[in-house]
């Protein structure tokens, strides 16, 4: 890989936040298709690319999607008391309604065993946040928003919806985004920071 190619990686890595405010502005498909075709290139255990993708448009359905998440939002903001709660009352967490898609990805798994899953538990479920992230990455390079919403209960979704077999594991909303953030959204807003990487290298005496 080139310096400029790997400059221009590190930028869009750089450059990715969870995007919660859209302009309504429709994605042209071309553009929805290149995001769609990070989930192609995506690595996953033993190759089993265990995912499926509906793109969900219509408004009514992306509604439905909004009352399940202010069921599951109204249940977590108990689990936060007295300041944090009130912070956390102040927090926009999705932008279902603005975006003009979303994508539900569904983790599902190929029939019978599956290479690479004998060990660490939890590997196709890593699968589909790898390939999750992936197409992140592709949104922010051609100019899109995308945020990952994870306030929602996915059995409620699968019959408020009526979807195709699978368990859903992500709503990504997907725009134009309305702001241009150069943080966070939690860390402007005081939630959390960013912590340092804790490395432990067993080669270092301590």
């Amino acid at each position: 890989m080139s310096a400029p190619d790997r400059a221009a990686l590190w930028r869009v890595m750089e450059a990715r936040r969870d995007h919660r405010h859209f302009r309504p502005d429709p994605v042209p498909p071309e553009l929805l298709a290149r995001v769609l075709d990070a989930f192609r290139v995506a690595p996953s255990v033993g190759l089993s690319q265990p995912w499926q993708v509906t793109v969900i448009r219509d408004p009514a359905r992306r509604a439905q999607v909004h009352a399940s998440f202010v069921q599951v939002r109204a249940q977590e903001r108990l689990s936060f008391s007295g300041e944090r709660r009130a912070l956390y009352d102040t927090l926009k967490l999705e932008g279902i309604l603005d975006a003009p898609l979303g994508l539900l990805v569904s983790l599902d798994p190929p029939d019978g065993p599956t290479l690479g899953t004998g060990g660490l538990s939890g590997m196709l479920e890593a699968s589909v946040a790898c390939a999750v992230t992936l197409a992140w990455l592709a949104a922010t390079a051609e100019g899109l928003g995308l945020g990952w919403l994870s306030l929602v209960d996915g059995q409620d979704l699968r019959e408020r919806l009526d979807l195709p077999p699978g368990r859903p594991l992500a709503y990504l909303c997907l725009g134009w985004p309305a702001l241009s953030l150069d943080a966070p959204l939690l860390e402007k807003s005081g939630w959390a920071r960013r912590r340092p990487l804790r490395v432990y290298d067993t080669d270092v005496t301590p």
